[in-house]
């Protein structure tokens, strides 16, 4: 943990906590309210306090009310308030002198229930669907629709009568004063009411909630917070839950407008309770204005009351008590990471920004970025909210803010700037040269095959994205969740008609799936299996650029990911999106991208069980997870080694000792480890695990020939022969790959444990259930042997089987003709001493043939420091896939 201090921009003072805050960038304003029943507004401009507003005004006399939360509309024209009085009050806020930040605010309308419901906690407006949504004390959740259509049909058909608030209206409900310490037509409702209110003056109309838009006990307990998601995230998860919608409540007021025109719009609420229930629920407006809200059927446990949340698409920052945020990947559902702030008070407020997690509780700030953890105490009292906003300090420059309140009466202004790691000058500029590239690629029309442009702006946010599986950091298991969500997001863009991210029991990444609609009439079914998981960069002192920036120089792409496996699935996905965009797509094609195979792809073959009927029947299998054996040759690659990874431990029940103590007195846990060890070969490096070679077969002529034409024609005739390239393609090994002791590592200190690691790499023929079982029975034979009273445990870390492909099939036959075609020489085909994990698995799930396409060159340096990929071998190779996957039959 980082302690440091934040710059504070301005601090101001009141007699009473600041409980809510909300700024209005656009105009420069900041709204504060109070616990004494006010809402103080203040500039920008020149830091004044411009305005107090006295809840009620002069027509109530007796209104008591803490301003409990405060929201407001995207276009920053209306100012929403809700507190201890039950009521929710509606304000229009109109600028009168721009350059001194002058305002004119008056409320314009009073929403209130007959049904006593205690304090108003938690408030969102809808802007699409203008409708006003809230979370009260009763456990109930309220929504009016249509606001500005109802105020503007009030006005002409309704007289403003403030007696019709029942009774103006102290709640007696807990006997509270609450906490101490962009749709056409709803833009030209609000717009045409704006105009009115301003017009008219003061012209407050009471607006009651119609009794079929209250929801009883949405939670078990007090509804504390809502969040909303943007329009754009909200589209994407309805779409993908409309079979899991479980509860339907609507409402059939019709609007006095235009609305029957429009089209179905929703919106995605996610709300939380004093219950410890995050729940998602989605509003729609149909075609004729009319307003339905139904659960989504997902109910996030977070096992305490929720007090806060926040999004950053695809994730949910939940604020819980004792200082704890936890965050979820909303479109599987799964808890992904929980954080802890040093003081370990209620999380009163989260904000969040390009994955900057600020958490606001009464010991502080506390940020939570990649691996750092900063707190701030500002001596503030207890902090009771927060805001988090872009300003505009002058024309030419934007500066991030934090606004924070306290229970000591403090409103405080501080300048993110020197704690975010990429400024927003920074992130324009990333965005004007991706609009840059992108006229380009549309100026260029269509081509034969993808825009290279395209596919690099697509790689380029693929590479950023830290999407590393073999670290349980919550940085990567962020950066993993939302690769998925990109490619899901992506895939829809670029038209499947299908895509979806399943969710892993075990709680690895998502597998993410996309289906296109070919149009031939005797069409096939081809899947594209590909990953978006990355090793670590490892010691980024070895790489010559940012190995998570797309780095393109001297024709190579540099990064993490360009060669295994980002660069060939970006290729793939828009070879596809070509071919449909072209109306040549003739077959249907599925991904299949997971998130794990640098793990040993754990749950793929399970959740390819559980979605089989919706995956359909396959007809080819294609991936790319490999390269050519040198840098001249294109290849084509038909096999594959399997894989058993295991650990074997030997210890003890006693502790680390010391050698002269000890030394000769106990059997050494390492000496029998290595003793075991020494029996899985013999002298000449032959493995001695009963059965192991049995079935193993001589290399066929076929393969003999293949191989002599590699030898002659590669780099590999200048260190490699004929024998040593049977051995590392076609014949199984075993090596001992880690070793590691307990202990400090001193040469005096024996050690209590130690455990070696095997890598054994295994031929189609042989099974890997039947060598796994002869490997530890044999390894226990022989430490049975040694009658050493220590203790043996032997861990299987993953495993695969071997591939063998045809390479007399129609689809290699294609690829061979279309290869030789694009590079000017025929491609040879090559076996490979490494392994995919999935490739056999998959083929044995949906009963076809699978194919492999190695993209890069044997210098890609994949797993290594400074991975790159040639541009030509990656262009190419998405032109070989447009044209196989329009001849393939």
């Amino acid at each position: 943990m980082i302690s440091s201090d934040l710059d504070l921009v301005h601090k101001w003072g009141h007699a009473y906590s600041i409980i809510s805050i909300i700024s209005f960038p656009k105009k420069n304003l900041l709204f504060a309210g109070t616990q004494d029943s006010k809402v103080l507004v203040f500039t920008l401009y020149t830091y004044e306090l411009i305005q107090t507003i006295k809840l009620g005004g002069d027509y109530e006399t007796n209104t008591r009310s803490s301003v409990l939360c405060l929201e407001r509309s995207i276009d920053e024209n209306y100012l929403f308030s809700a507190g201890a009085d039950s009521l929710v009050r509606i304000w229009s806020v109109y600028n009168t002198d721009e350059t001194r930040g002058a305002v004119q605010i008056e409320e314009v309308a009073t929403v209130y229930s007959v049904t006593d419901i205690g304090d108003i906690f938690s408030l969102t407006y809808l802007d699409s669907l203008q409708t006003l949504v809230f979370g009260c004390q009763n456990a109930s959740m309220m929504y009016l629709d249509n606001v500005f259509d109802r105020l503007l049909y009030d006005q002409t058909e309704s007289p403003c009568d403030i007696n019709r608030l029942p009774h103006r209206r102290y709640d007696k409900f807990f006997d509270s004063s609450g906490p101490t310490g962009q749709p056409e037509n709803r833009q030209l409702a609000q717009d045409e009411f704006h105009k009115s209110a301003l017009q008219d003056g003061a012209m407050n109309r009471i607006l009651e909630i119609p009794s079929e838009n209250i929801i009883n006990y949405a939670h078990n307990g007090f509804i504390y917070s809502i969040c909303k998601l943007c329009l754009k995230c909200s589209s994407f998860l309805s779409n993908n839950k409309t079979n899991e919608l479980n509860h339907t409540h609507l409402h059939e007021y019709e609007p006095k407008s235009t609305c029957s025109e429009q089209s179905e719009i929703s919106e995605c609420i996610i709300t939380g309770g004093g219950d410890g229930i995050s729940k998602l629920w989605l509003f729609t407006k149909n075609g004729r204005g009319v307003v339905s809200i139904v659960s989504m059927g997902t109910n996030l446990s977070n096992e305490e009351t929720v007090l806060a949340q926040a999004t950053d698409f695809p994730f949910l920052y939940c604020g819980l008590s004792e200082g704890t945020v936890k965050i979820w990947d909303l479109t599987t559902k799964q808890l992904i990471s929980t954080l802890h702030t040093p003081e370990r008070s209620d999380i009163i407020s989260v904000s969040v920004y390009q994955d900057h997690i600020f958490a606001i509780n009464e010991g502080g700030i506390t940020l939570f970025h990649e691996k750092e953890v900063i707190h701030w105490n500002q001596h503030q009292g207890k902090m009771l909210s927060s805001d988090v906003f872009e300003r505009h300090v002058d024309q030419s420059e934007t500066q991030m803010s934090l606004l924070t309140g306290g229970n000591d009466g403090s409103l405080s202004l501080w300048d993110l700037s020197s704690v975010l790691h990429l400024s927003l000058n920074e992130i324009k500029t990333q965005n004007m040269e991706f609009q840059r590239r992108k006229s380009i690629a549309t100026a260029r029309g269509h081509s034969v095959k993808p825009d290279t442009e395209e596919m690099l702006e697509t790689l380029r946010v693929l590479i950023a994205i830290q999407s590393v599986s073999q670290t349980p950091d919550t940085v990567e298991q962020l950066a993993s969740r939302r690769c998925a969500t990109y490619l899901q997001k992506l895939l829809s863009k670029l038209g499947a008609s299908r895509a979806h991210c399943f969710p892993l029991e075990s709680g690895h990444n998502p597998v993410v799936y996309a289906s296109f609609k070919g149009t031939g009439e005797n069409k096939k079914r081809i899947l594209w299996y590909g990953h978006y998981d990355v090793i670590p960069a490892a010691d980024i002192n070895r790489w010559t650029s940012d190995p998570f920036t797309l780095t393109c120089e001297n024709g190579y792409m540099k990064g993490r990911g360009v060669s295994d496996n980002k660069g060939p699935l970006v290729a793939a996905m828009h070879s596809v999106a070509t071919l449909l965009k072209n109306g040549e797509l003739y077959n249907d094609v599925v991904f299949i991208i997971e998130g794990s195979e640098e793990i040993g792809s754990p749950g793929l073959d399970v959740v390819c069980e559980q979605n089989r009927n919706l995956i359909g029947d396959i007809d080819w299998i294609f991936l790319s997870n490999s390269t050519w054996v040198d840098q001249d040759h294109p290849c084509l690659n038909y096999g594959l080694r399997g894989v058993i990874n295991a650990k074997v431990t030997v210890w003890s029940d006693e502790p680390d000792r010391h050698s002269g103590v000890d030394g000769g007195m106990h059997k050494e846990t390492t000496a029998d480890l290595f003793s075991v060890i020494s029996k899985l070969q013999d002298d000449r490096g032959k493995v001695l695990i009963p059965n192991f070679n049995t079935p193993t077969k001589k290399i066929s002529p076929e393969d003999y020939k293949r191989l002599e034409e590699i030898v002659e024609l590669t780099e590999f005739g200048k260190n490699i022969t004929v024998e040593e390239l049977i051995k590392n393609w076609t014949k199984p090994s075993l090596s001992v790959t880690t070793m590691a002791m307990s202990g400090p590592g001193n040469l005096t200190v024996i050690p209590k444990s130690a455990t070696v690691g095997l890598s054994i790499r295994l031929v189609p023929e042989q099974g890997v259930e039947k060598v796994k079982s002869a490997l530890i029975g044999h390894i226990e034979d022989c430490f049975q042997r040694l009658s050493s009273p220590n203790h043996l445990e032997i861990s299987i870390e993953n495993s695969a089987e071997a591939w063998l492909g045809d390479p007399t099939n129609q689809a290699y036959q294609i690829l061979r003709k279309q290869m030789t075609a694009t590079w000017g020489t025929e491609p040879l085909f090559v076996k490979e001493g490494g392994s995919v994990p999935c490739v056999r698995t998959l083929e044995r799930i949906f009963n076809a043939p699978a194919v492999q396409i190695p993209c890069g060159q044997s210098t890609d340096n994949g797993h290594l420091d400074n991975e790159n990929l040639r541009i030509k071998n990656w262009s190419n190779m998405a032109e070989v896939i447009c044209n196989v996957f329009r001849r393939l039959q």
